[in-house]
C-alpha cells in the first residue's frame, strides 16, 4: 500500500465480563497494530481521530483513523519509519515523525512534509518530546559505536545497555528556525526526554536501565545545560518509573515502587523546588497519566509483580490483576475499567509492543489501551463515564 491510500477497518465490540463496560477493539488482531507512546500526542482535539502505526509488507507505517467513518488513511511509507514517537500537533495540522535519520514534519491540510532536523551519521536516535506549542523537540541520540548490542525484539538488551554506559546526549530543536543544539553529553543511557508544560526552558529526562543498575532516574536539566540536577536519591531497592508531566506543567508524577513488599504508590515531584508529595497508593502500574485537567489518571497493572524486563515467555492463563484502573486523585480511589489481558511479551518486534500504554482522548469521553489478549496486539477503546 502507499502513502494516501484508505484502509476500512472492522470494530468490534463486546462487554467486559468483570466490568460490564462496553469495549471496543478498533483493529483486526492479524496484525500488529498499536498507538504512539503514552504521553506522545494522539488524538485531535474532538478526539474522533487516531494517530497509530500497523504492520506492513514494507514495514511500519503511520496511520491516521477516523473513527466515525472506520477508515484509516495511511500516512508515510518506505522503511524506517519509527512507531511509537509520531505525534499530533496541539491543532490538528502537522504530523511529527522519524523516518530513517530524518525528522519529518507533515503538513494534513496540504499534504507536504519538511525535514526540520536530521540526526548526523554516526548516531542513533532514540526517545522524542515535544513543547506544548510544538515549536520545539528534544530528542535522546545515542553514538552507535558505543552500543554494545542491537536493540532485539525481547529485552536482552536492557541490562547490557545499560552497563555499556553508551555516549548519549539530548539535542533541544526549533522547528520553525530548523536549528539544533546539544543540551547535555555523557556516557549514561539517556531516555524518554520530555518538555516541560508552559515552560520550554526545563527537561525532564531519565537514566535508563534496571533500577538496581543505574545511579538515579529521574532528572531535570535547563535547555542551555545549565542546573542539572536529580531529582531524588535512588536505593538500590527501589523502582521509580515512567514518569510524565501534569499537563499544567506544575509537577511530574512518576511510580514509587519498594522491591521488597508490595509498596506502590502515585507521586508527584515540584520541578521547582524538588518537593516531593505521595498521591496514593496504587495498584502495580506499568505505566499511568493523567488527564488534560488533572482530575482523573489511568493506569495500566500488572498481575504478576515481576518487573516487565524480567517476565518469561511461560506465563499461564490465570486472570490476574491485568486491569485498566481510573484513578480519581481527589478521593485517592482506583476502579477496575476493564480487563487488559495483555501478555506483556517483548517478541513481536519491539519489546513495547504489547504494552497496554493507555492514554486518554484529547477531548476525555474515552480511553485507549493496547493488548494482545486476541491474538497480535490490538488497539482497544473505551468511552468512559458509561456508568
Amino acid at each position: 500500500m502507499a502513502k494516501g491510500e484508505k484502509v476500512h477497518l472492522s470494530f468490534y465490540e463486546y462487554t467486559d465480563p468483570y466490568t460490564e463496560v462496553k469495549v471496543t477493539r478498533l483493529t483486526e488482531p492479524t496484525a500488529i497494530n498499536h498507538h504512539m507512546y503514552f504521553y506522545n500526542n494522539m488524538t485531535t482535539q474532538d478526539g474522533k481521530k487516531i494517530l497509530y502505526a500497523s504492520m506492513t509488507e514494507e514495514g511500519r507505517q503511520l496511520y491516521l483513523m477516523d473513527i466515525e467513518n472506520q477508515e484509516s488513511t495511511q500516512l508515510t511509507e518506505g522503511s524506517g519509519i519509527d512507531d511509537y514517537y509520531a505525534f499530533l500537533s496541539k491543532d490538528d495540522r502537522y504530523v511529527f515523525y522519524q523516518q530513517g535519520q530524518r525528522f519529518m514534519r507533515l503538513d494534513l491540510c496540504k499534504e507536504r512534509e519538511t525535514c526540520y532536523y536530521e540526526t548526523p551519521e554516526g548516531w542513533k536516535i532514540g526517545d522524542v518530546g515535544s513543547s506544548e506549542d510544538n515549536r520545539y523537540v528534544v530528542v535522546t541520540e545515542v553514538k552507535r559505536d558505543t552500543i554494545p548490542v542491537a536493540t532485539k525484539a525481547n529485552w536482552d538488551f536492557f541490562r547490557v545497555n545499560c552497563l555499556a554506559k553508551p555516549l548519549c546526549r539530548i539535542v533541544y530543536i526549533d522547528v520553525e528556525n530548523q536549528t539544533s543544539h546539544i543540551v547535555l553529553e555523557d556516557h549514561c543511557w539517556m531516555g524518554h526526554p520530555q518538555i516541560r508544560p508552559q515552560d520550554p526552558e526545563t527537561i525532564l529526562f531519565c537514566h535508563e536501565g534496571p533500577y538496581d543498575l543505574i545511579d538515579a532516574r529521574l532528572w531535570l536539566v535547563q535547555r542551555d545545560g545549565s542546573n542539572l540536577r536529580c531529582c531524588r536519591e535512588q536505593p538500590k531497592n527501589l523502582i521509580l518509573t515512567h514518569e510524565y508531566w501534569l499537563k499544567d506543567g506544575s509537577k511530574f508524577a512518576f511510580v514509587y515502587r519498594e522491591v521488597e513488599g508490595d509498596k506502590e504508590e502515585i507521586r508527584f515531584i515540584n520541578p521547582d523546588t524538588l518537593q516531593e508529595e505521595v498521591l496514593m497508593t496504587c495498584s502495580t502500574y506499568a505505566h499511568f497519566i493523567s488527564n488534560k485537567e488533572n482530575t482523573l489518571l489511568v493506569g495500566d497493572a500488572q498481575g504478576n509483580r515481576k518487573l516487565i524486563h524480567q517476565l518469561t515467555e511461560d506465563q499461564d492463563d490465570e486472570v490476574k490483576n491485568d486491569f485498566i484502573y481510573l484513578i480519581n486523585p481527589i478521593d485517592k480511589k482506583e476502579e477496575k475499567l476493564c480487563y487488559h489481558g495483555t501478555s506483556w511479551r517483548g517478541d513481536y518486534g519491539s519489546p513495547q509492543d504489547s504494552h497496554p500504554h493507555p492514554c486518554f482522548s484529547n477531548n476525555g469521553k474515552y480511553v485507549l489501551f493496547v493488548s494482545d489478549q486476541h491474538g497480535l496486539p490490538s488497539i482497544y477503546k473505551v468511552e468512559l463515564n458509561q456508568k
